[in-house]
């Protein structure tokens, strides 16, 4: 997983030969399909090169067909057909001079799904892919992370996370070679991890409410430096917002606990600002526990690699000051009327921020939510 131009996407390998394709998540849809556009712009399939793709004429929706083709998922030794929608726009219409490009929807219900194929998981799920109903997804860095289909990385990263530690600790040591590490790393997972605990035992889990077709859970509390300072927030996640949102009273009362901010002036003035050398440390509470999301600038690694103003920062307000821009940013989309009846009102959007250090894992068979640090 990668990010480009503010939006995370993935590659798929797809049709014979191969082709890599870069498929965009949607957080609000379980649609799975991609675009061909006459741009020549975009990440686009090409049909005519596949000696797999499987032609049909049947319809999903007014501009798109659904035919199947071959994709290679990491693990399988063999390919696996599954049917691939193909959207194509008038070429009277300006939507033709959009880029080309595939989707990858990963809503948690088919209410909101404009085309009558099966999600991507659906079909995994059919064939004995996966086993399990349900993805997850964790950040690396600030440009890559991991998707999971049907499962977690919860294990790989506290077997990497052991023998790190294990590594650091005897560095030097002529006893330490690969297979006492590896023995020490087995001894240590078995206790942290131990294969008879199911897996869903290592996340904290949280059920999804409110409109249906969204990732919306209950925040019960947003903790600023050890104090709980809002409650009972209600919170949509996705991954592609770049800020955290959060509604007008809320964002006042959270920048209003943490000294020294300020609101910018018009027309940025949905944007706070904090002293950058502010130690800060913020919590949201999610599923009976609170997970550390965001801190000020606290360390010499902070201060030496930045962002200034540590992971809550955007960055500094201007050269010469010593004020960072917060990212959790006011929003009125719930209080404008044309949003009425979007069900945004004094809603919270965890976007990026959120999932940096976190992972979260998103159950859509029992319609829940878990996180879990790494």
């Amino acid at each position: 997983m990668k990010l480009s131009e503010h939006t995370r996407y993935t590659q798929l390998l797809v049709g014979d030969p191969l082709q890599i394709l870069e498929v965009d998540f949607d957080m609000l849809s379980p649609d799975f399909y991609t675009i061909m556009t006459t741009s020549g712009r975009g990440s686009k399939y090409d049909t005519f090169a596949s000696k797999s793709h499987g032609h049909s004429d049947e319809h999903v929706h007014p501009v798109c067909r659904r035919p199947s083709d071959e994709f290679m998922f990491p693990g399988l030794n063999n390919a696996i057909r599954l049917d691939f929608p193909i959207c194509t726009p008038s070429k009277a219409s300006r939507q033709t001079l959009a880029n080309s490009g595939t989707v990858l929807g990963l809503s948690p219900h088919k209410s909101l799904a404009r085309l009558s194929s099966q999600p991507l998981l659906s079909q995994l799920l059919d064939k004995n892919i996966v086993a399990d109903n349900m993805w997850s997804v964790t950040l690396l860095d600030a440009d890559t992370g991991v998707l999971s289909l049907g499962g977690t990385i919860a294990r790989q990263v506290e077997e990497a996370k052991i023998r790190g530690e294990i590594e650091l600790k005897h560095f030097g040591d002529p006893v330490a070679n690969s297979q006492w590490v590896t023995r020490h790393v087995e001894q240590q997972m078995s206790l942290a991890m131990p294969d008879d605990i199911p897996w869903d035992h290592h996340f904290k889990w949280t059920n999804v409410q409110g409109a249906a077709g969204w990732w919306t859970v209950l925040m019960k509390g947003v903790w600023i430096n050890g104090a709980k300072v809002l409650k009972n927030q209600p919170v949509v996640m996705d991954i592609n917002a770049p800020f955290i949102l959060a509604p007008p009273v809320a964002a006042q009362r959270f920048y209003d606990s943490i000294g020294g901010t300020k609101r910018l002036e018009a027309p940025y003035d949905m944007f706070f600002a904090f002293p950058c050398l502010n130690r800060v440390n913020i919590a949201f509470e999610i599923g009976g526990w609170n997970f550390p999301v965001m801190h000020g600038e606290g360390t010499r690694e902070d201060a030496l690699y930045g962002p200034a103003g540590g992971t809550f920062s955007l960055g500094k307000l201007s050269d010469g000051t010593g004020y960072c821009v917060g990212a959790v940013v006011e929003t009125s989309m719930g209080l404008r009327k044309k949003w009425s009846k979007s069900g945004m009102k004094n809603m919270w959007v965890l976007g990026e921020p959120f999932f940096r250090g976190l992972g979260v894992a998103f159950d859509i068979e029992n319609g829940r939510v878990g996180v879990r640090t790494y």
